[in-house]
């Protein structure tokens, strides 16, 4: 996804088949782009998150992810990017 800040956002592990907007759709906050899977290495659904300054994941430099309200190990954070073995939550 491109941001209007020229970011892109990086998701992966999507269920196959389960994506739900097109290339090139506008989408925003709220909206649903499909499923979470278990592709990758794992018995588990979940998705893989970053933000990166180019569309090429291969050459692109990652970029931290501050999030508006988020909850962190059971704690309400405000303006926070997470680290690593923390357990996130969507408010």
């Amino acid at each position: 996804l491109k941001t209007k800040n020229n970011e892109y956002i990086f998701l992966a592990h999507f269920k196959q088949h389960s994506i739900l907007v097109k290339q090139g759709q506008k989408v925003q906050q709220g909206t649903l782009l499909g499923f979470s899977g278990n592709s990758g290495n794992s018995s588990e659904p979940h998705l893989h998150f970053h933000i990166q300054n180019i569309e090429d994941m291969n050459i692109a430099t990652g970029a931290k992810a501050y999030f508006d309200n988020i909850l962190v190990n059971g704690v309400l954070k405000s303006g926070y990017s997470p680290v690593k073995s923390e357990k996130v939550k969507n408010n």
